[in-house]
Protein backbone atom coordinates (compact mmCIF):
# COMPACT_ATOMS: atom_id res chain seq x y z
CA UNK A 1 0.00 0.00 0.00
CA UNK A 2 2.57 2.26 1.00
CA UNK A 3 5.03 1.12 -2.22
CA UNK A 4 7.00 3.80 -4.15
CA UNK A 5 7.38 1.36 -6.95
CA UNK A 6 5.06 2.22 -9.93
CA UNK A 7 2.44 0.03 -10.42
CA UNK A 8 0.04 -0.14 -13.00
CA UNK A 9 -3.15 -1.63 -10.96
CA UNK A 10 -2.63 0.95 -8.30
CA UNK A 11 -5.41 3.67 -8.82
CA UNK A 12 -5.75 7.35 -7.29
CA UNK A 13 -8.25 5.65 -4.74
CA UNK A 14 -5.52 3.29 -3.64
CA UNK A 15 -3.01 6.20 -3.45
CA UNK A 16 -5.57 8.65 -1.54
CA UNK A 17 -6.47 5.65 1.06
CA UNK A 18 -2.97 5.40 1.52
CA UNK A 19 -2.19 9.00 2.62
CA UNK A 20 -5.60 8.85 4.43
CA UNK A 21 -4.81 6.34 6.24
CA UNK A 22 -1.53 7.79 6.88
CA UNK A 23 -2.53 11.28 7.87
CA UNK A 24 -4.78 9.66 10.34
CA UNK A 25 -2.09 7.52 12.48
CA UNK A 26 0.41 10.65 12.38
CA UNK A 27 -2.62 12.81 13.89
CA UNK A 28 -3.66 9.76 16.77
CA UNK A 29 -0.13 10.23 17.35
CA UNK A 30 0.33 13.41 18.07
CA UNK A 31 -3.18 14.02 19.30
CA UNK A 32 -3.68 11.35 21.56
CA UNK A 33 -1.05 12.48 24.28
CA UNK A 34 -1.73 16.27 23.80
CA UNK A 35 -5.30 15.59 24.16
CA UNK A 36 -4.27 13.20 26.76
CA UNK A 37 -1.96 15.61 28.73
CA UNK A 38 -4.47 18.51 28.60
CA UNK A 39 -7.16 16.10 29.96
CA UNK A 40 -5.21 15.21 32.83
CA UNK A 41 -4.12 18.31 33.79
CA UNK A 42 -7.78 19.45 34.16
CA UNK A 43 -8.78 16.63 36.16
CA UNK A 44 -5.98 16.96 38.46
CA UNK A 45 -6.70 20.89 38.96
CA UNK A 46 -10.12 20.69 39.37
CA UNK A 47 -9.86 17.87 42.34
CA UNK A 48 -7.33 19.92 43.67
CA UNK A 49 -9.79 22.98 43.88
CA UNK A 50 -12.43 20.86 45.55
CA UNK A 51 -10.15 19.23 48.34
CA UNK A 52 -9.03 22.90 48.97
CA UNK A 53 -12.53 24.14 49.31
CA UNK A 54 -13.38 21.38 51.63
CA UNK A 55 -10.44 22.24 53.86
CA UNK A 56 -11.68 25.52 53.86
CA UNK A 57 -15.25 24.62 54.22
CA UNK A 58 -15.80 21.57 55.50
CA UNK A 59 -15.72 20.76 59.59
CA UNK A 60 -15.96 17.98 61.49
CA UNK A 61 -18.13 18.72 64.81
CA UNK A 62 -19.47 17.32 68.04
CA UNK A 63 -22.84 16.65 67.96
CA UNK A 64 -25.58 16.03 71.15
CA UNK A 65 -28.10 13.65 70.49
CA UNK A 66 -31.58 15.10 71.90
CA UNK A 67 -33.96 13.22 73.93
CA UNK A 68 -37.30 12.14 72.08
CA UNK A 69 -41.08 11.85 73.55
CA UNK A 70 -39.75 9.40 76.02
CA UNK A 71 -37.08 10.70 78.24
CA UNK A 72 -34.62 8.38 78.66
CA UNK A 73 -34.68 5.66 76.17
CA UNK A 74 -32.40 4.55 73.83
CA UNK A 75 -32.50 6.13 70.18
CA UNK A 76 -33.46 4.35 66.89
CA UNK A 77 -31.02 2.76 64.79
CA UNK A 78 -30.41 4.74 62.36
CA UNK A 79 -31.75 8.23 62.76
CA UNK A 80 -32.00 10.42 65.56
CA UNK A 81 -32.38 14.33 66.47
CA UNK A 82 -29.17 16.24 67.45
CA UNK A 83 -27.80 19.55 68.16
CA UNK A 84 -24.87 21.29 67.46
CA UNK A 85 -22.52 24.42 66.90
CA UNK A 86 -21.60 25.29 63.55
CA UNK A 87 -17.83 26.72 62.67
CA UNK A 88 -19.73 30.13 62.56
CA UNK A 89 -21.05 30.32 66.09
CA UNK A 90 -24.61 29.51 65.31
CA UNK A 91 -26.67 27.04 67.23
CA UNK A 92 -27.78 24.31 64.27
CA UNK A 93 -29.75 20.92 64.99
CA UNK A 94 -31.25 17.84 62.70
CA UNK A 95 -31.39 14.44 62.32
CA UNK A 96 -27.88 12.56 62.17
CA UNK A 97 -26.87 8.87 62.28
CA UNK A 98 -26.84 6.69 65.36
CA UNK A 99 -25.89 3.21 66.21
CA UNK A 100 -27.56 0.93 68.35
CA UNK A 101 -26.86 1.51 72.20
CA UNK A 102 -26.25 5.59 71.75
CA UNK A 103 -28.57 7.33 74.19
CA UNK A 104 -29.80 11.16 74.52
CA UNK A 105 -27.01 13.32 75.40
CA UNK A 106 -24.58 10.74 74.24
CA UNK A 107 -22.17 12.94 71.65
CA UNK A 108 -21.55 12.00 68.04
CA UNK A 109 -19.33 13.92 65.68
CA UNK A 110 -20.62 14.90 61.89
CA UNK A 111 -19.59 16.93 59.21
CA UNK A 112 -20.76 20.22 58.13
CA UNK A 113 -20.14 22.92 56.33
CA UNK A 114 -19.35 26.40 57.38
CA UNK A 115 -22.83 27.51 57.90
CA UNK A 116 -23.34 24.62 59.75
CA UNK A 117 -25.60 22.53 57.06
CA UNK A 118 -24.89 19.16 57.84
CA UNK A 119 -23.40 17.13 54.72
CA UNK A 120 -21.25 13.75 53.94
CA UNK A 121 -17.51 12.87 54.73
CA UNK A 122 -15.39 14.91 52.27
CA UNK A 123 -14.43 12.28 49.60
CA UNK A 124 -11.42 10.22 49.36
CA UNK A 125 -9.95 11.62 46.05
CA UNK A 126 -6.97 10.64 44.38
CA UNK A 127 -6.34 13.66 41.77
CA UNK A 128 -3.23 11.71 40.51
CA UNK A 129 -5.25 8.26 39.82
CA UNK A 130 -8.50 10.02 38.44
CA UNK A 131 -6.03 11.95 36.31
CA UNK A 132 -4.30 9.30 34.96
CA UNK A 133 -8.01 7.15 34.24
CA UNK A 134 -8.71 10.48 32.26
CA UNK A 135 -5.83 10.16 30.37
CA UNK A 136 -6.47 6.46 29.45
CA UNK A 137 -9.89 7.45 28.38
CA UNK A 138 -9.19 10.15 26.09
CA UNK A 139 -6.12 8.01 24.26
CA UNK A 140 -9.42 5.42 23.75
CA UNK A 141 -11.72 8.39 22.52
CA UNK A 142 -8.85 9.51 20.52
CA UNK A 143 -8.12 6.22 19.08
CA UNK A 144 -12.33 5.59 19.01
CA UNK A 145 -12.65 8.94 16.60
CA UNK A 146 -9.72 8.21 14.31
CA UNK A 147 -11.11 5.00 13.66
CA UNK A 148 -14.18 6.20 12.68
CA UNK A 149 -13.08 8.89 10.35
CA UNK A 150 -10.90 5.70 9.03
CA UNK A 151 -14.19 3.96 8.62
CA UNK A 152 -15.98 6.17 6.99
CA UNK A 153 -13.45 7.24 4.54
CA UNK A 154 -12.83 4.24 3.41
CA UNK A 155 -17.00 3.52 3.06
CA UNK A 156 -16.26 6.76 0.87
CA UNK A 157 -13.23 5.58 -1.00
CA UNK A 158 -15.26 1.42 -1.76
CA UNK A 159 -18.68 3.42 -2.74
CA UNK A 160 -16.69 5.45 -5.41
CA UNK A 161 -14.68 2.90 -6.71
CA UNK A 162 -17.96 0.42 -7.24
CA UNK A 163 -19.31 3.40 -9.35
CA UNK A 164 -16.28 3.28 -11.18
CA UNK A 165 -16.31 -0.52 -11.70
CA UNK A 166 -20.13 -0.18 -12.69
CA UNK A 167 -18.82 2.94 -14.89
CA UNK A 168 -16.59 0.30 -16.45
CA UNK A 169 -18.63 -2.61 -16.94
CA UNK A 170 -21.06 -0.91 -18.29
CA UNK A 171 -18.85 0.09 -21.34
CA UNK A 172 -17.29 -3.29 -21.45
CA UNK A 173 -20.23 -6.14 -20.49
CA UNK A 174 -22.19 -5.40 -23.63
CA UNK A 175 -19.23 -6.61 -25.81
CA UNK A 176 -17.88 -9.23 -22.96
CA UNK A 177 -21.43 -10.98 -23.22
CA UNK A 178 -22.32 -10.68 -26.97
CA UNK A 179 -20.83 -13.92 -28.07
CA UNK A 180 -23.66 -15.42 -25.17
CA UNK A 181 -26.55 -13.83 -26.75
CA UNK A 182 -28.57 -16.34 -29.20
Amino acid sequence: MFARKPNPLRRGSDRFEAGMLLSLFVCTLLAAPILAWWAAGVSYRADQQAIAWERQNVFRVEAELMPGTDPGTEATPGWSRASWTAPNGTKRSGLVTVVAGQRPGDRVMIWVERDGDQRGAPGDRSPVARAALIAVVVVAAVAAAMNALRRLGTAVLERHRARGWQREWSEVGPRWSRDLLP
